[in-house]
């Protein structure tokens, strides 16, 4: 009789490998564990680099907003300008207006355009139309998906939009049934905790405890239900706490140079991204960066090394990056800044993110696109054909 195998990957977003350490966060269990680099950028990076094992040079997704003005979904909000900043300018408020644009444009993905200013938006597309995590969800690049239907497996992959405690017993439900060979389970609450929190915080251990005992019963289902199985935890960052606010849009916007006409810029919140339309606008522009406190200019080898240097710019001509700690406020992000923050260096200590596993893999992740890598070699494993 065939033996029935199952290979679990729990996601928890933000769970860095100094939090794992410091709480020894599921020793027992999972006694396998890789202190991870992180990939440069923010979520939206490192999920797709996850999902693909690529890195944003060859997915593309780096930042929410790239220039790209003559395919911008956002040509008509120009006369948004003129919409009281007090009352539509507000969280609340751009996030209901992101749920109506989504759905009128039949966005899957997950869409937020955070505090982009309405006359800018025309300037800029969204990269993230589409749901990651479904067959052709990072076309023309094959995702987990892709490769789990090509191996014909049985797999249950969470949706994002629902809550934690939602994804976790849907999964655990097919578990317990023994119908699929391969789980993603998605759970994002530990993002939002450290961002208020920092990692520091009391409440981090309370969620660390929430975490584990919803481990254990999937781990006894998965015991209940399959003869061979496999459970492993994977993160995409960590969290750095607040040590410095910086105006950076105020110190370019000084400049005598108009928005539109001589350049345009993103500011996330630990970066910035400028594009040139003169050179007037970039000797300028280079000249100011050096006086942005606690940044630098990210080099061409950085760029290599991170593996954003897009040939077409897409995401800047140059990006400038804040040391760990400091933010951009306020940012096309949000206006205030938060306790926590991710988006610094992938080398700093709080950047690294954790890979904890039930058993010995065959591939130990150093950087957060080798994930894919494990799970691949799970999947051949369980389907018994590695040459596909």
């Amino acid at each position: 009789m065939k033996k029935r195998r199952i290979s679990v990957f729990m996601f928890i977003d933000a769970l860095g490998w100094e939090i794992v350490k410091k709480h020894h966060f599921m020793e027992e269990l999972l006694p396998f564990r890789n202190k991870v680099e992180m990939q440069f950028g923010y979520s939206c990076t490192a999920i797709p680099t996850i999902l693909t094992g690529e890195r944003p040079e060859v997915h593309k997704h780096l930042s929410f907003y790239y220039y790209n003005p003559e395919e911008s979904p956002f040509k008509s909000f120009k006369v948004l300008k003129f919409l009281p900043g007090s009352i539509f300018d507000r969280w609340r408020f751009r996030h209901l207006f992101s749920k109506v644009i989504a759905k009128a444009y039949r966005y899957t993905g997950y869409f937020e355009m955070y505090a982009m200013p309405f006359e800018r938006l025309p300037y800029f597309d969204y990269i993230e139309k589409r749901d990651l995590f479904v067959p052709g969800g990072l076309l023309p690049v094959p995702n987990l998906a892709d490769k789990l239907e090509e191996f014909g497996l049985r797999y249950h992959i969470s949706n994002w939009r629902l809550t934690e405690e939602q994804n976790i017993q849907s999964l655990i439900e097919d578990v317990k049934k023994g119908s699929i060979d391969f789980g993603f389970l998605y759970t994002a609450a530990m993002d939002g905790l450290l961002h208020r929190v920092t990692r520091e915080g009391q409440e981090v251990q309370q969620k660390l405890d929430w975490y584990a005992e919803h481990i254990y019963t999937l781990w006894q289902e998965m015991q209940n239900s399959y003869d061979e199985y496999n459970l492993i935890v994977i993160s995409d960052h960590g969290m750095t706490t607040l040590t410095e606010t910086v105006d950076a849009k105020k110190i370019v916007e000084a400049l005598p140079l108009k928005f539109g006409k001589d350049y345009v810029a993103v500011y996330d919140s630990t970066m910035i991204h400028f594009w040139y339309f003169n050179d007037e606008a970039r000797k300028a522009i280079l000249k100011v960066i050096p006086t942005i406190p606690f940044s630098h200019l990210l080099n061409i080898e950085e760029k290599k090394r991170y593996g954003i240097d897009f040939k077409d710019n897409m995401y800047g001509e140059d990006i400038v990056l804040m040391d760990a700690g400091v933010q951009i406020a306020p940012s096309d992000m949000g206006r205030n800044t938060l306790p926590g923050m991710h988006g610094f260096a992938p080398e700093h200590e709080d950047s690294y993110a954790s890979f904890l596993s039930s058993s010995k893999v065959e591939v130990e992740p150093q950087w957060v696109g080798d994930y894919f890598r494990v799970m691949l070699k799970e999947i051949e494993r369980i389907s018994g054909n590695p040459s596909l």
